[in-house]
């Protein structure tokens, strides 16, 4: 993974990193819990991993460096706003959901005052307004790819026994089913035979966190069957070290 310079966004990383994600008692306990500056590293990765594909596909319509950026930035209005669970989300009214995206739209301006005007060549306040509107192809691969992580955090709980993640598994699998419905401009890359464009294959999650136990360094290792989650923990360990996939942190 290339780096980007986030020279005179003073404390960003550090804030992120007290985001902690599913933070309710809904989902708790996480036995892995993650924060923001994990989630959006990883999302980048992720992002670049399908990069080839995606340039192959789309040629100059693509831009990869942008799509990179936007990845790492994508949630930084949640700095301001916190973080909104999906739990939360998916039992929100159109009102409700309405005003989260006014909160994060008065974010993004705060944050705009605060922190240098362009980043890695790109302008931070539009790529705030990507983030939140949607409106280019780069912030379809970042949402895609935002949803695929989320996915796969869930999933790695399951596989420890944790039933408290299935019904954010199901909802997260939903979503990402309706993405090239949601999305046209991605219809190009379904059903690709990279594993993060394969189709998602229903599995049987029930047995999964019936026969779940604590990950170990072998067993993060194993073959699961399910490629998507296979390949994102094959990235975690390359680019983050084993830690984040077998270090309990919450029981």
């Amino acid at each position: 993974m290339h780096v980007i310079d986030f020279t005179g966004f003073n404390g960003r990383e550090e804030k992120l990193r007290t985001i902690i994600r599913y933070n309710i008692p809904q989902r708790t306990p996480m036995h892995y819990r993650t924060n923001d500056l994990l989630h959006t590293n990883r999302v980048a990765v992720l992002v670049e991993d399908i990069t080839p594909i995606l340039t192959q596909e789309y040629g100059l319509e693509f831009n990869a460096e942008k799509a990179f950026t936007l990845a790492h930035v994508h949630d930084d209005a949640e700095i301001i706003t916190g973080d909104v669970p999906l739990y939360y989300k998916d039992r929100m009214t159109q009102q409700q959901l309405d005003e989260v995206a006014r909160n994060e739209e008065n974010a993004i301006h705060e944050l705009s005052a605060l922190w240098p005007s362009t980043i890695n060549g790109f302008s931070y306040t539009g790529l705030l307004q990507n983030a939140l509107c949607k409106d280019v192809l780069e912030a379809h691969v970042v949402s895609y790819c935002d949803k695929l992580d989320a996915l796969c955090e869930c999933l790695h709980e399951v596989h420890a026994g944790n039933k408290r993640f299935l019904g954010n598994l199901r909802s997260y699998l939903e979503k990402l089913s309706r993405f090239p419905e949601k999305f046209p401009s991605l219809r190009k890359i379904v059903d690709r035979s990279h594993p993060f464009l394969l189709p998602l294959a229903p599995a049987d999650v029930e047995k999964i966190v019936e026969n779940g136990c604590f990950h170990t360094e072998e067993s993060v290792r194993s073959p699961t069957g399910i490629p998507h989650y296979d390949r994102w923990r094959e990235l975690t360990i390359e680019h983050f070290g084993i830690s984040p996939l077998v270090c309990v942190l919450e029981k």
